[in-house]
C-alpha cells in the first residue's frame, strides 16, 4: 500500500501523510477503513514506530484518522477540518493562476496539467 523512498528530501512520515491522502482521493481507502496499526506498519516499511506514529498523529491533526483506543485506527473524514483546508488550497490555487498569468502560461496548458493530475489519482 506505502512505498517509502529513503533517499528523498521528503521526511518519511509526510510521505507517509501524502500517501494516505493520495489512496484515499484514488478511493482505495474510504471513511471507516481501518489503517494499520503502528507496529504492524513500521515492521512493513521497516521504519521505526515513531516515524509511523508521527505520521497518525498528523493525519488525525489533517481530520482524515482517529484512533480509538483497544480498537484501533480508522480513515475518519472530518468534514469541518476538510473545509479549512479547502480554503487554504483556493487561496494557494488563486496565488499560483495570478502567477500564471504573469507568466504567460496558456489557459490550455493549465487545463492540460489539470488533466494530468486526474491521472495520478485513477
Amino acid at each position: 500500500m506505502f512505498e517509502l523512498n529513503f533517499s528523498s528530501q521528503t521526511p518519511l512520515y509526510l510521505q507517509i501523510v501524502k500517501q494516505t491522502r493520495l489512496l484515499i482521493a484514488k478511493g482505495i481507502l474510504q471513511d471507516g477503513d481501518a489503517m494499520p496499526s503502528v507496529r504492524e506498519l513500521s515492521k512493513t516499511l521497516l521504519v521505526n514506530t515513531s516515524t509511523v506514529s508521527k505520521a497518525y498523529k498528523a493525519l488525525q491533526d489533517l481530520g482524515i484518522m482517529e484512533t480509538r483506543p483497544g480498537t484501533g485506527s480508522f480513515i475518519c473524514i472530518k468534514k469541518e477540518m476538510l473545509d479549512t483546508e479547502v480554503k487554504k488550497i483556493e487561496a494557494k490555487l488563486l496565488d499560483l493562476f495570478l502567477e500564471t498569468r504573469f507568466l504567460q502560461i496558456p489557459e490550455e496548458r493549465i487545463k492540460e496539467i489539470y488533466d494530468e493530475s486526474a491521472k495520478e489519482v485513477l
